[in-house]
């Protein structure tokens, strides 16, 4: 619907929230909102009680942050081809990944103790976050799409995810695509 960006300044969360409300009940039943979500992209999480109580649920794109949180990715210079845009979000700047590299380090160790990659990490936290969330991951990799789909095989505790949250509180992380201005 275009209420926080592309369509002009930003409006007021409570008018958003009214209107999102309205339109369950006068223009047509709203089943689910698609956003920006991940580790390191929560600022959305705010709206989970309103989901819920409204029984919608959250598309989440770009659940690996743009693939950092594949921990694939080392260096700048892998998105100075033309047209990688990546090249252009804080996170794959030489400084986003020398911010990131504690989390990069702590996503890593996380995955090793669950036998898991780093984005099957990713996205099995988000999957138990809420049961209404569901990730959409683009990739242009049959294995990365089969490394995806074995997310859904680990299961994170509530006191799991709990710890997870707290550390992603706490850990030191770039600005990432999305929840901050991009700067050439």
């Amino acid at each position: 619907m275009g209420m926080n960006h592309a369509y002009g300044a930003s409006v007021d969360k409570t008018e958003m929230i009214n209107l999102i409300a309205q339109a369950v009940d006068i223009v047509c039943p709203v089943t689910a909102i698609q956003n920006r979500y991940s580790m390191m992209a929560r600022w959305h999480e705010k709206l989970f009680p309103v989901l819920e109580k409204l029984n919608i649920g959250f598309v989440a794109f770009s659940p690996l942050a743009n693939g950092l949180l594949t921990t694939a990715y080392h260096s700048h210079a892998e998105f100075e081809k033309p047209g990688d845009y990546r090249s252009a979000m804080p996170q794959f700047t030489e400084t986003g990944l020398k911010e990131n590299e504690k989390f990069m380090i702590w996503i890593k160790q996380l995955a090793e103790d669950k036998n898991a990659t780093p984005a099957q990490i990713s996205l099995a936290w988000m999957s138990a976050k809420k049961p209404y969330i569901v990730p959409i991951p683009g990739t242009r990799k049959v294995r990365r799409l089969e490394e995806n789909m074995k997310a859904s095989e680990i299961k994170l505790t509530h006191d799991e995810v709990s710890a997870i949250d707290e550390m992603l509180d706490q850990i030191p992380m770039s600005k990432v695509f999305g929840g901050s201005k991009i700067t050439k």
